[in-house]
């Protein structure tokens, strides 16, 4: 038997083998858990990703999404996945498009689309996809869906902002960049700068001749600090174009990126030059009037401060007139009655036109103070017609009067007395010789009840329609010849007219015509005669001193001071008259007067001063202060009152009422 022999070599390739199986076997365990580990990182990753991530198959359905695109629209997998991928598209046509697209091998880029949400809600998405072929079949589709919905929002106010940009009823642009680009431009605002291709250019493309202008550095500023800029009428100058000054109110608003960099500027402008023109003009027609306002105030001033002194100067020298006619009357000398008469007649007529002259300014001042009081028509009526007699009883025309004794009327007696007697002077000037003035007063009945009515009527020349116009005017006389003989100044039926509407009525003038006549009717409210209705007393005559008075007379009027003290002399009273303060303060300690009659306006010291050094010396500690003044306004005879004074005559002074004051102790 032979041995058998072991091959040595095919063993070592056995074992050889067997090693190199084995590696290749652990090999290949490796590379799968490789690939497995891979698998599953790339499905975590997939399925953890930041974005929406869905496959959908050939037909539509979708087969797998991932946590983002589940979270994004709110549902759970198994609400998902499975169904329809046209289930979850608000628009139809826009999925459709999507997969035909996608059959067709197209890929999408930033497809938009709107997503139904689980709660009802709509997403705006981008799309990117493309399909996964094999032998030209499309086995699914790789979808990548990003939540544009803040996007779409932002998009959608930007394209808002434009289209009211754009549709804005003003002047409006939107200007970006540093560049300071006209991004957008309404029809208003091209039209304004007369550029209608000015959108897409630079500012300094557009208007290279206003670069560094004063619009330019404002949009500058603007952009450079996010600080805006409005202004009500920013005024606009360009030389170049040479058409003046524009006025804008302009509005200038920086708009911030998400940063809080701006962006941009919104540019509104209103043309406002007709309206800033207008204004001008307007106020330089009040200022003009404000002037002028000012000088007919200074004027009206002026006349005022005028008739004051008017009226002083002419009580100056009515004052010895009266005295001396007063001295005339007291000696009675037979022969000279008519020329006293006469004489007493005419100063009546100046002491009434000086008189209206001041009214009439008191009156436009409002310094007028009425002493109202139940008051009987019928005596108003009296003393008018006493106050007119001379006027009428001198043309020799024939009165008649007539007023119900239970006609009464809340008023002033004397104011009232003024207006009427006004009327009937104005009637007996403006009718021929011999003619005839009725007075006749009644209460209105029907319409108007409760109102007195005061009817003054004349047979005289009448007035025309432009003379009735103008017969309250102030100064207003009328048609008058070179004679003037209808005479006054023009201010009575003004004054009765202002004076009758101080008590609540009013007065109305008529006539006919040339040679008519004239008729002026008084309305005044009516009150209820009062329980005892005083009767109008007769003027005293002046009275016979029982007792003589030691008086000082000071009046720097000559024949004023001499006649006064002559007439006071011949009533018993011992006078002493001086013409000077200093001559006046030098006589107090040896006269000791009762009594001091004053001129307020003397030289070098008032009166008030005067009466105040009186009073301070021994000899003049018990004197009584009377002023006697040509000044009558309310404030001058406040002024004395607080001086000290007992009583303020206004020149020329009724003898009778002086001669009563001076007889009292």
């Amino acid at each position: 038997m032979q041995p058998v022999h072991k091959d040595i070599t095919t063993d070592n390739n056995e074992q050889s083998l067997r090693q190199q199986l084995a590696a290749e076997v652990a090999r290949r365990e490796q590379a799968e858990q490789l690939a497995a580990a891979r698998d599953h990182d790339l499905a975590e990753f997939v399925d953890n990703a930041a974005e929406g991530i869905h496959r959908v198959g050939p037909d539509g359905t979708i087969l797998w999404a991932n946590k983002a695109e589940l979270a994004m629209l709110g549902y759970d997998y198994d609400e998902y996945v499975g169904r329809h991928i046209a289930d979850f598209h608000v628009d139809a046509p826009v999925i459709e498009t999507i997969l035909h697209k996608l059959l067709d091998g197209e890929t999408l880029y930033d497809q938009p689309a709107r997503l139904r949400c689980r709660d009802g809600s709509i997403r705006h998405v981008l799309i990117h996809s493309n399909g996964s072929f094999e032998d030209g079949q499309l086995r699914y589709t790789r979808c990548f869906t990003r939540d544009a919905t803040a996007r779409h929002e932002r998009d959608m106010a930007l394209a808002q902002r434009d289209q009211m940009l754009l549709r804005a009823p003003v002047a409006t642009a939107l200007v970006t960049g540093a560049e300071l680009r006209f991004q957008l431009v309404n029809g208003q605002y091209a039209a304004l700068v007369r550029d209608p291709d000015l959108q897409g250019k630079t500012f300094a493309e557009a208007f290279p001749h206003e670069c560094d202008g004063a619009f330019h550095r404002l949009l500058q500023q603007a952009f450079a600090t996010g600080t805006g800029f409005a202004a009500d009428e920013w005024c606009y100058r360009n030389p170049e174009r040479g058409d003046g000054e524009w006025y804008f109110r302009l509005s200038l608003e920086p708009l911030r990126d998400a940063a809080g960099a701006t962006e941009s500027i919104v540019v509104v402008c209103i043309d406002v030059t007709e309206h800033v023109q207008a204004r001008k003009k307007l106020e330089q027609a009040r200022d003009e009037r404000e002037t002028l306002l000012g000088e007919l105030t200074a004027a009206n001033r002026n006349k005022d401060q005028f008739l004051a002194m008017l009226g002083h100067e002419l009580r100056n020298p009515l004052a010895p007139i009266v005295m001396a006619l007063e001295i005339m009357e007291r000696r009675g000398e037979p022969e000279s009655a008519p020329q006293r008469a006469l004489i007493r007649r005419q100063v009546e007529h100046l002491v009434r036109l000086v008189d209206d002259l001041l009214d009439i300014a008191r009156v436009t001042q409002g310094k007028v103070e009425l002493q109202a009081a139940p008051v009987a028509v019928a005596q108003v009526i009296d003393s008018a017609v006493e106050i007119a007699s001379a006027e009428i009883a001198a043309r020799q025309h024939v009165l008649q009067w007539q007023a119900g004794p239970a006609l009464f009327v809340d008023g002033d007696a004397a104011r009232l007395a003024q207006v009427i007697a006004n009327l009937l002077i104005n009637a007996a000037r403006y009718t021929p010789p011999g003619g005839a003035i009725r007075v006749a007063a009644g209460a209105v009945i029907g319409r108007g009840a409760g109102e007195i009515r005061i009817v003054v009527t004349d047979n005289g020349r009448g007035m025309s329609p432009e003379e009735l116009r103008q017969v309250f005017d102030l100064f207003y006389q009328g048609q008058q010849g070179i004679e003037r003989a209808e005479g006054g100044l023009g201010v009575g039926l003004s004054l009765a007219q202002r004076l009758v509407a101080l008590h609540g009525g009013r007065i109305e003038a008529s006539s006919l015509g040339a040679g008519q006549g004239s008729e002026f009717v008084v309305y005044l409210p009516a009150v209820a005669a009062p329980r005892s209705a005083s009767q109008p007393q007769p003027r005293p005559a002046p009275p016979v001193a029982s007792f003589s008075q030691t008086i000082l007379l000071v009046d720097d009027n000559v024949d004023a001071a001499q006649t006064l003290g002559e007439l006071l002399t011949g009533y018993g009273h011992t006078v002493r008259v001086c013409h000077e303060p200093q001559e006046a303060l030098a006589a107090i300690d040896d006269l000791r007067p009762d009594l001091a009659i004053l001129d307020i306006g003397l030289p070098g010291m008032s009166g008030h001063e005067l009466g105040e050094r009186i009073r301070a010396m021994p000899g003049g500690a018990r004197c009584r202060l009377v002023a006697l003044s040509g000044y009558g306004q309310p404030a001058d005879l406040a002024r004395s009152e607080a001086a000290g004074f007992e009583r303020h005559f206004v020149k020329p002074v009724r003898p009778e009422e002086l001669l009563a004051l001076v007889g009292e102790r």
